[in-house]
Order: structure tokens, then sequence, then C-alpha cells
């Protein structure tokens, strides 16, 4: 990695995407005030000895207007916030925030209305380990713990749920399978039976304006008739335009393994073009080709040259059947080296067979589809939109 900080003119915009979720902290050498929620001092029951030393308890809100906020807290040395600042002091974030630096201009201005320093790029330091033990790298500036970028994507106005239910039959890399929301408006991707992810990333897309409507309430609090009347102009404009949004967590696991972490070492088209990223454009790469003819499979893998004899085509072929018409095929079917070899070619004609069939998702490969779906980069803001600011009004917490 470069050992030199990042320009701001590197920082930029990049290709549709925003920062939405940020989570950051930097440590301090000078004594600093306490913030949080609460303080409290330990007391131990059996000696009756009482530790002095103030430890602070939780992270003090900062509000802004429309229910948003962000949390601060502080231990004397260390400065922690976390929040959205694209959506601080907005009623919505249809577009956010365009850089890193953009983010943390937001983050600081809150920090100097509570008396704290602002979050700065810094410079490693290697400390001496103990006798066997190899040096410890240390960084002076502000380390990131949690970074959510995301990106909008149009496919039309009656596409959106289709287009949902079609990638929800695709799994991405290293286990992670799709699950879609009852009400179809959600895919998320997991490795973890729980959902949500994993300490390592996440990844969703939903229609926005579904998460609008259903967030109305508490993003419309106190908020005047001329807010009203502009939160549902972005609710229709999204929906006319059939609006997707792909969003990805990087949580503090993966920044730290591949150095993501490290503000003023890290921009958004780094996250962007990380390897291990993948973005809704590989997905409908491969849903491009999802409609064709169940009976023509082993031809069309002949046609794009993903195989080269007959013979493999027509074991690939058996293998597609097999998927779609045996509910039990994943129990029954050995993970070995010829098991990726044909879910590698199938993938390139569209078809995930990692993933159970269902006949209410997939698109049935022996009936062409009548309709195609095409996704467009939707970057252009309206001219009525309400950008984001560095500089939000805001209030403090007693």
């Amino acid at each position: 990695m470069n050992k030199s900080a990042i320009s701001n003119a590197v920082i930029g915009a990049y290709d549709g995407w925003f920062i939405d979720k940020l989570c950051l902290y930097q440590i301090h050498d000078t004594p600093l005030p306490f913030i949080g929620k609460n303080g409290a001092i330990d007391f131990d029951l059996l000696t009756g000895e009482t530790d002095d030393a103030l430890k602070i308890k939780g992270k003090l809100p900062v509000m802004a207007s429309y229910s948003t906020s962000i949390r601060v807290h502080c231990d004397g040395h260390k400065v922690y916030v976390e929040g959205n600042p694209s959506r601080f002091g907005r009623c919505e974030n249809l577009f956010g925030l365009t850089s890193i630096d953009e983010c943390i201009a937001v983050y600081n201005h809150v920090l100097l209305s509570l008396g704290l320093p602002p979050f700065t790029a810094g410079r490693f330091e290697f400390l001496q380990g103990k006798d066997g033990h190899k040096q410890r790298k240390m960084y002076t500036g502000a380390v990131i713990t949690h970074i959510d970028i995301t990106k909008n994507h149009m496919v039309g106005q009656d596409n959106t749920y289709a287009f949902l239910r079609a990638v929800s039959t695709l799994s991405l890399p290293n286990g992670k399978l799709p699950y879609l929301y009852p009400n179809g408006a959600t895919v998320e991707w997991s490795s973890s039976k729980c959902g949500r992810g994993s300490s390592w990333d996440y990844s969703k897309i939903y229609i926005k304006h579904v998460d609008l409507i259903d967030k109305q309430k508490s993003n419309l609090k106190d908020a005047t008739d001329e807010d009203c009347e502009y939160y549902q102009k972005v609710i229709e404009h999204c929906q006319h335009a059939g609006l997707i949004r792909e969003e990805h967590s990087f949580k503090s696991k993966k920044l730290q393994r591949y150095d993501l972490c490290y503000y003023g070492f890290v921009t958004l088209k780094q996250l962007v073009e990380h390897h291990t990223l993948t973005t809704l454009e590989k997905l409908t790469t491969t849903l491009e080709a999802a409609t064709m003819d169940y009976v023509t499979i082993a031809d069309q893998l002949l046609a794009k040259h993903i195989v080269n004899s007959r013979q493999a085509a027509n074991a690939t072929q058996n293998i597609a059947m097999a998927w779609l018409n045996d509910p039990r095929f994943h129990e029954k079917t050995a993970r070995n080296s010829q098991y990726y070899v044909h879910k590698k070619r199938l993938l390139a004609l569209g078809l995930d067979i990692s993933v159970p069939f269902r006949a209410d998702r997939n698109v049935l490969p022996m009936i062409r589809n009548q309709r195609e779906i095409t996704r467009y980069e939707y970057q252009e803001r309206p001219s009525w939109y309400r950008a984001p600011t560095t500089t939000p009004r805001f209030q403090l917490i007693a």
C-alpha cells in the first residue's frame, strides 16, 4: 500500500457510488473531554474498594432534523463516531456523499462543537515487539471499522419485483446464498444462518420506493408540509424509474485484513474495485442469458464455446435436468470436482445449481421469456433534488 496519504482529488466521486454508514475512531495522546450517554465508577462489593477512574457508558446521540442522528463516544483519549453521514439532517438519501473526505467533514463538524479534535489522516509507526515477537504496526490517524457503499440502478417501473426474483436465484462466492424477503422487495446474501451477513461483509439489493414508503413515518417526523410533498415526489420518482438500490457493507475484519481501514490511504474507488466485491453488474451479466429454451442447453453450451464436445454438453444438461426436477437434488449430489465443473458451465447460461430451484422465482428454462429486463445505471439527479451537505444543522442531547 502507498505510504503517503491520498490527495483529495483522487478521493472524489466514483462511477455513481456513494457512502451510507460509516464508523471510525482515532486515539489521541492529549486528554480529551468525556463524551457519552452516561458514566460509571466501579465499586468492588467484596473488598469495598472503589476505582476512581470514570468509565463512559454508551454513545451520545447527536440529533439533526427528521429523527436522524450520529453517535459519539470519547473515553478521554479514544474518539469514536458511528452513523450515516449521507442521511444526517435529511429526510432521505436517494443520493449521498461521494467520498470518504465528505463524510469525515460531516463528523468533524459535529466533533468541533463538542470540543473534540477532528478526524485526520495519519502515519504508520512500527513498535518493537517483545522478545521473539515481530514488530507491531500502529496508525496514528483515524481507523475505519465499518463502511457501507451503495449505488442506484434503474430497471423500469413494472420490472422491479421480477428483477429481484431473478437475482435471488444466484449465489455469491464463498457460499453466500440469496434470501428473498417475504414482501419480494429485498434480496440479501449471507453465509450465516441468522442472516445479516457475517463479521466479514454483507450485501443486499432492494426496491428503493418500497423502502421509502416503509420508513416514511419516521423519516418525516416533525417535517413541514413542504417536506412531505418533497418526500412523496422522491417516492414517485423512484417508482416511475423502477429504481433498485445496491448496498455492500465492509466490516471491521475485512477492512483490517485488506488494509482498507486507514483514513487517508483508502478511497471509494478501492472499495468498489476490491476483488472480493461481487457487484450487481457481475450478477446481471449471468442473468442476460437466463431465458434460453431448456431443450437447447447443450446446444447453448456448444454455441457459446463453454464446452468443446457434445458429450460434455449432454453431461452438463443432465445435471441441469436433475436440478430442475428433483427436489432432493442437493442431498443426492456429491460436491465433487465434477459438480463444480458443471456449476461453472451453467452459470455462464444464467443457471446457478447451488441454489435450490423454485418455480416462483427461477425463469423456467423450457419457456422462452417474452419480456427482456434491461438494467441501467442511474446517476443523474433531478433538478429539484435536495443535495447532501457536509455542514448539516444539529442539536446536542443533554
